[in-house]
């Protein structure tokens, strides 16, 4: 083999070695810190739009700060464990609430669930265009995978617990 081949080689063994190391990188950020995640649907509509927004989801926050009623978390869904949700969290163990409260589906309507340990309830904000826990139930704490902290389109901002846009000073 001639020198300028094996420095060729080199390279781009390096080089893809380099490239394997970022991408090992991102993947272990994405896992464990946050992640910018696309929204679709309508369940969250009006604070989410039904396409086009990004939010920063973070597993880092879930584990440094306790779930609090208003908090829009992502989950892997009760129906299809692959398949994601988000959503904001109404009860939490211990919590008494209204299955139905708009009274949108008329047999739910006086019904109350108290959300067990270990689960909490969640709904969308859009509630009749939502599949939440008025139909799967309460929602093992263990499905949550992070805390929304941030719209990072359009109109970017950090966001308090509520999820509404913090105002700057």
């Amino acid at each position: 083999m001639s020198p300028s081949l094996l420095e060729r080689l080199r390279k781009g063994g390096r080089f893809a070695v380099g490239t394997v190391q970022v991408l090992c990188a991102v993947h272990l950020f994405n896992e464990h810190v946050a992640e910018i995640r696309p929204c679709t649907g309508a369940s969250m509509y009006p604070t989410l739009s039904h396409a086009g927004t990004f939010v920063l989801h973070s597993r880092l926050a879930l584990r440094f700060s306790p779930l609090e009623r208003g908090n829009l978390v992502t989950a892997g869904s009760p129906f299809d464990p692959a398949h994601q949700i988000l959503k904001r969290v109404i009860g939490l163990p211990g919590d008494t609430v209204c299955v139905d409260p708009t009274g949108e589906r008329k047999e739910l309507k006086n019904e109350w669930c108290t959300v067990p340990r270990g689960h909490v309830w969640l709904a969308g904000d859009n509630t009749s265009n939502s599949t939440d826990s008025r139909d799967y139930g309460p929602v093992p704490i263990s499905l949550i995978r992070g805390k929304v902290v941030a719209r990072v389109w359009p109109d970017p901002g950090w966001l308090n617990a509520r999820f509404h846009k913090v105002e700057r000073v």
